[in-house]
């Protein structure tokens, strides 16, 4: 645009580019600074060309060329006779259907609704730092989809049958295995499941007399033996230690159930947890 040939001057009326500078209005001598100017014209300020470089801060400027449904006024912000609109700063922006206001023109602490931004305007990873999303910036009702977790190696629901976690293994309220000779049941087995080991937790000290201090046995049936044979209780055990029994067979049909056979030859076996690990067959 060249020097004033498309800007024109509304207020103050006296106001007029002359040589190098403005011409002032009238009292505009007895002000501290020069008024500010409100001027219309064609196309955008260039803060290098007169008169834009030549108003006071504040001066207003319409551009009455200006693109529909885009603003048409500007305000100046600095003095410093920078080319282009730099000493310039477009106004009312946000009545444009499309504008776009630059990132380090938004507060740190502005409080912006998802609900204000355009679906368009979606906030990649890029610009969440890491380490800042938290437990609480979630909805206790978002329903995350397991896909979308990172779940390596866990049992999912859906990998198991229905009601597989309670009725897997039905157990007693006890196992008690205490009498001179005694069978209890240990479980019933309401799927299909291999046992891959049994054994014995020492809990307390055991007597060093070996074998006269008894044994057991597992089974399917009445009597035992089905899942190990009798195996003689580990004499001179500490609390603690684990005596693993060798297994006959370890399969376990739906519907069917371990019975326990203890026999006490006489002297205190020891107090012992019963260890049970088993697959679910498919």
């Amino acid at each position: 645009m060249a020097d004033s040939v498309n800007v024109h001057f509304l207020f103050p009326l006296g106001m007029k580019q002359g040589g190098a500078g403005l011409v002032p209005a009238p009292g505009a001598a007895m002000d501290e600074e020069g008024q500010p100017a409100i001027m219309w014209g064609q196309g955008t300020p260039d803060g290098n060309l007169a008169p834009f470089n030549l108003v006071n801060k504040g001066s207003l400027y319409m551009a009455v060329n200006q693109t529909d449904d885009t603003t048409a006024l500007w305000q100046k912000v600095d003095e410093g006779g920078e080319s282009g609109t730099a000493d310039w700063a477009r106004v009312l922006v946000e009545n444009e259907a499309t504008a776009v206001i630059a990132t380090g023109d938004i507060s740190a602490t502005a409080g912006i609704l998802g609900s204000q931004l355009a679906a368009a305007a979606a906030i990649v990873s890029g610009q969440i730092l890491d380490g800042t999303l938290l437990n609480v910036d979630v909805n206790a009702s978002a329903a995350i989809a397991y896909s979308k977790l990172n779940l390596t190696g866990a049992v999912l629901v859906e990998d198991l049958e229905t009601n597989a976690l309670s009725n897997i293994l039905v157990l007693p309220d006890q196992i008690d295995i205490s009498a001179t000779a005694a069978e209890t049941i240990g479980f019933h087995a309401v799927a299909a499941l291999t046992i891959t080991e049994i054994g014995l937790i020492c809990e307390e000290a055991t007597p060093a007399t070996g074998s006269v201090d008894g044994s057991i046995k597992f089974g399917t049936a009445t009597g035992g033996g089905q899942i190990t044979a009798a195996i003689p209780y580990t004499a001179s055990q500490a609390v603690g230690d684990y005596q693993a029994l060798a297994l006959a067979s370890g399969l376990m049909a739906a519907g069917t159930t371990m019975f326990i056979n203890h026999v006490d030859a006489g002297t205190t076996p020891g107090l012992f947890r019963i260890m049970i690990k088993y697959d679910l067959d498919s």
